[in-house]
């Protein structure tokens, strides 16, 4: 069999891009869990300073290492992605995850899992609007802190070294499993903190990650993924604090249900684009 000079070219390129997205998996998820695990053992999580404090530094390891990373390999800004992305992707990108929402949120209402939401939690119609629309803002740029490593960084070399499809979905499961030392304080289920490290955080890693490469696949941009991640972090968030749970652990179930139903259209939606590309 004749090997070509680009295909000798191509499968170097695949090795050093899978040894380069090793290196940052095995960097960010020890730093992150040493710090996280060592930080919420020492401190009390659940003190609002403390939470904010561990969360911020938490957030912005990727980041960090990405940022430092990239210089150390001669990067620039356009490699960790800093594009500025088409008028629709964005749109759709902010989109997704309130319609997502709505439609859970909606179906544990109707099965008596949740209540119907409470605006009056936050406060005045006024204090509403606010948090709504300049909450958003301020949540992406701390998003900005995971997306420089997970979407700058990373996900180009895992695609480059794993392949588009199989790529994706181990950056989903690194990104998931990344939550472990928050997600074992019970960060969203106090009751089932177990179910949240090993399945539902897992399940939205993975989720999250094949939306955000469709929703970007013409010309990623880092700032699709910021801008998805915080629609699901802050209008998500509003939205489960405005509703209260009657039951967690089919809260629980409901969300990871729909999670496996996100997983199983976008994958297949993203398998059709990089077949259709390659």
């Amino acid at each position: 069999m004749k090997t070509t000079k680009n295909g000798i070219t191509a499968l170097a390129s695949s090795g050093i891009s899978a040894l380069k997205a090793k290196k940052f998996i095995v960097l960010v998820l020890g730093i992150s869990w040493l710090f996280g695990f060592t930080s919420t053992a020492l401190f009390d999580f659940f003190d609002p300073i403390s939470n904010a404090v561990i969360m911020i530094i938490f957030a912005f390891i990727p980041a960090t290492l990405g940022l430092i990373i990239n210089k150390k390999e001669g990067g620039s800004w356009k490699d960790l992605k800093f594009f500025k992305p088409s008028l629709k992707a964005a749109f759709v990108a902010i989109l997704i995850p309130i319609l997502f929402f709505g439609i859970v949120i909606s179906t544990q209402i109707y099965l008596d899992v949740r209540l119907m939401p409470n605006w009056s939690k936050i406060g005045s119609p006024l204090m509403i609007v606010l948090i709504l629309i300049v909450g958003y803002p301020i949540t992406a740029l701390l998003i900005m802190g995971e997306e420089i490593g997970w979407r700058g960084y990373l996900q180009e070399k895992l695609m480059i070294g794993c392949g588009s499809f199989k790529g994706i979905f181990i950056l989903g499961l690194v990104w998931g499993i990344w939550h472990m030392p928050i997600a074992l304080q019970g960060y969203n289920f106090p009751d089932h903190p177990y179910i949240e490290a090993f399945i539902t955080y897992p399940l939205v890693g993975v989720a999250l990650s094949l939306i955000i490469a469709f929703v970007g696949f013409n010309r990623y941009s880092i700032f699709i993924g910021v801008l998805l991640h915080a629609s699901n972090n802050h209008f998500g968030g509003t939205l489960l604090a405005v509703t209260e749970t009657q039951n967690e652990f089919n809260h629980a179930m409901i969300f990871n249900f729909f999670y496996v139903v996100i997983i199983s259209i976008f994958g297949y939606l993203w398998w059709k684009k990089v077949s259709a590309k390659g």
